[in-house]
C-alpha cells in the first residue's frame, strides 16, 4: 500500500508535548496529529499516568526558562 494513500494505516513514531507548572497543573498539551489521546487530567502526575498506562514512553524532560517543565512522550 502506498504511504500516502487514503485510508492507509499511519505507521511511524506519535509525539506529545506535556507542559506542567512546578505546582503540579497542567499549562499546556500538545500532540501530533494522529496520535492517540486520552482526555488531559488538571494534574500533571495524573495526565502523565494515563499516558504512560497507555503505552507512551517519556523520551526527554527539561524545565523552560519560566519554570514550567516540559515531557515529550512518544509511543510508536
Amino acid at each position: 500500500m502506498e504511504r500516502n494513500q487514503i485510508g492507509s494505516a499511519w505507521q511511524g513514531t506519535h509525539v506529545i508535548l506535556l507542559r506542567c507548572n512546578p505546582t503540579n497543573q497542567v499549562v499546556g498539551f500538545y500532540s501530533s496529529l494522529n496520535a492517540p489521546t486520552e482526555p488531559v487530567n488538571q494534574l500533571c502526575s495524573e495526565t502523565l499516568s494515563t499516558y504512560l498506562s497507555i503505552g507512551y514512553k517519556i523520551s526527554h524532560v527539561h524545565s523552560l526558562t519560566d519554570g514550567t517543565i516540559e515531557y515529550i512522550l512518544t509511543k510508536n
